[in-house]
């Protein structure tokens, strides 16, 4: 309800299945800008002057790296490096005036820093891949991860540039995947 115009769901949703078996990074570095995202999570009243963290949180909480794995000073810089969009009509539009130009301190880099170049630290860190991978098997297999798999998915997922295609070929061609004792020990719905 917070996006009153159903074509910027589309859009996402779109964008969400052009990249499902794609590059999870650039996924994410399109859904950061993307108008559904900035309506939503408040990114087109984030500015220089009033930078909102929903989104940053988010991104760092619920989409790539997990909790325990960032601060909330982190929140707060990429929160800075991530403003100046707005959304006109059903695109993304970047504001240089809304934008804070000054050097930030995220995840122990600094620099003047904009909204790919805080997804690139975020998939800079170990923990990124391994988070994304253990939503993957939660979703797939079972609520309670097999770290060493986990570890493995992860090293298949960084050496492919984060293409998540690589990961769940992997994943589903495992003995594990057959496993007696995962086999349909994930309930879905009817």
């Amino acid at each position: 309800s917070t996006v009153q115009v159903p074509q910027l769901h589309y859009q996402l949703n779109a964008l969400v299945r052009q990249y499902a078996l794609g590059n999870f990074k650039e996924l994410v570095k399109r859904v950061t800008i993307d108008p559904c995202m900035l309506i939503y999570l408040d990114g087109v009243r984030s500015t220089r002057t009033a930078p909102n963290e929903n989104y940053s949180r988010e991104l760092m909480e619920l989409f790539t790296i997990g909790i325990g794995n960032y601060t909330q000073v982190d929140i707060q810089q990429a929160a800075k490096a991530l403003t100046g969009w707005q959304v006109s009509g059903l695109d993304a539009l970047f504001t240089p005036s809304r934008h804070d130009t000054a050097n930030k301190t995220f995840m122990g880099r600094t620099g003047n820093f904009d909204h790919n170049d805080i997804v690139d630290i975020i998939f800079e860190q170990a923990e990124t891949a391994r988070f994304i991978c253990r939503k993957l098997y939660k979703f797939f297999i079972y609520e309670t991860p097999d770290e060493t798999i986990i570890n493995q998915l992860a090293d298949t997922f960084r050496n492919n540039n984060y293409e998540v295609r690589p990961v769940l070929r992997q994943l589903f061609t495992s003995a594990h995947f057959y496993n007696q004792l995962t086999i349909s020990a994930e309930i879905t719905s009817p």
